[in-house]
């Protein structure tokens, strides 16, 4: 991993490189913006992250120096991009205003500002590989 981000949780079990991520699992990053490879001369005021199913309030980012966080999740074996929940998955999280997200990220807005120089990303993945039924069985 860049040194710029860092995996606070789940950790990985000793000796072992892989995090197996369930449904419920939450996943947290730390972003240390003053570690990032390209900077704004005037540095960055935040992250903004998509608005999800837990992120439903937009703030104001006007004259604001923000990075927009995307995250895209591969299948380990196809490599095929996933985006959206399988159709059982969507029926368990409910209705949600338009297309069931695949990570659903977890923050009171949709602007994370910096605490002592680091964003806290957390994070769920909204449903398994192997319910796409497209050959894989693990996310990179």
């Amino acid at each position: 991993m860049p040194n710029w981000i860092a995996l606070i949780k789940p950790l990985p079990q000793a000796g072992k490189h892989v995090i197996p991520i369930r449904r419920e699992s939450h996943v947290a990053l730390d972003i240390t913006l003053g570690r990032l490879p390209r900077q704004q001369p005037t540095g960055y005021n935040g992250i903004r992250i998509p608005l999800t199913r837990s992120v439903k309030n937009s703030v104001d980012t006007t004259g604001k120096a923000l990075l927009e966080l995307r995250a895209h999740v591969y299948g380990a074996t196809t490599k095929k991009v996933y985006e959206t929940v399988c159709e059982n998955c969507g029926g368990r999280e409910g209705k949600p205003q338009g297309a069931s997200s695949l990570i659903d990220f977890h923050a009171q807005h949709d602007v994370i500002a910096p605490k002592d120089g680091k964003v806290r990303v957390d994070f769920s993945v909204c449903c398994y590989p192997m319910c796409h039924k497209l050959g894989d069985t693990e996310y990179l």
